[in-house]
């Protein structure tokens, strides 16, 4: 049997649906048993990602930061023709928040090892003379991405952030109505758009050995002609396509956290 460890962020009732599907069709395609698992958190995550307690991990790019070095395979998501992605600092389009404005204000993020929720525009305020700590009035940290926004929906929080296939406009608003519905694509809108990441990716972990490793590779991303098997991962994973990730590639990324 094969474990599956699936991360928290887009919120666990569409993680779960997601792990349903991927049970049925990779338990199908792979000739083994897949058990998807949704991690409640992503301290949980990192901590079975770090001890190599399951075999495959649908890796946040902050947890890939941490375990990329020594896994069999990473294999980035690629959306929108990217492997790459950035996060945005978003608030009530009525609200009119700039940058500026945003001392004694009230944020909500996903979690303190979320690149996209969190690390990347902590970064980029502090680049800019911004002290997330001492800015915000406050700041919760709400587990998921349609957690956050929909604290700013609610009035709850003034700003949250939320990762994005690029800055392009279609990409925000794609982002907003994953995971705040009619309301966010509405009522929500961009105060600044970060710079790059590498993307989430799929990990092949040590809890394989090497040989097993190498075939479940294979029998996935086959070699040229042969039959891919990566439908199931696409749609759980929202992801067109699939790009393995060059060594150190995540490594940057453990000075955000």
């Amino acid at each position: 049997m094969l474990r599956f460890l699936v991360p928290p962020s887009v919120g666990v009732a569409r993680a779960q649906a997601r792990g349903e599907l991927l049970e049925r069709s990779l338990s199908s395609d792979l000739g083994d048993r897949v058990q998807v698992e949704v991690a409640p958190d992503y301290a949980t995550f990192e901590r079975v990602a770090r001890e190599a307690g399951a075999e495959l991990l649908w890796a946040p790019a902050a947890i890939c930061a941490h375990v990329a070095d020594d896994a069999r395979a990473v294999f980035k998501v690629v959306r929108a023709g990217r492997s790459t992605y950035r996060s945005a600092l978003i608030a009530r389009a009525d609200a009119h928040v700039g940058i500026a404005q945003l001392a004694g204000k009230r944020a909500a993020w996903v979690d303190r090892r979320s690149i996209g929720g969190y690390l990347l525009v902590a970064q980029h305020l502090r680049e800019r003379g911004i002290d997330p700590d001492r800015t915000f009035a406050s700041q919760d940290f709400v587990g998921t991405h349609p957690a956050a926004l929909a604290a700013v929906i609610e009035d709850r929080a003034d700003v949250a952030a939320v990762s994005v296939a690029s800055g392009e406009s279609e990409h925000v608003e794609q982002a907003l109505s994953l995971h705040g519905g009619r309301a966010g694509a509405t009522r929500l809108a961009p105060i600044l758009i970060t710079d790059t990441a590498p993307t989430d990716a799929l990990v092949i972990t040590p809890a394989l050995d090497v040989i097993r490793a190498e075939a479940l590779i294979e029998r996935i991303f086959p070699p040229a002609g042969g039959r891919e098997r990566t439908t199931a991962l696409k749609l759980a994973m929202e992801a067109d396509g699939f790009e393995r990730a060059a060594d150190g590639e995540y490594a940057r990324l453990k000075k955000l956290g």
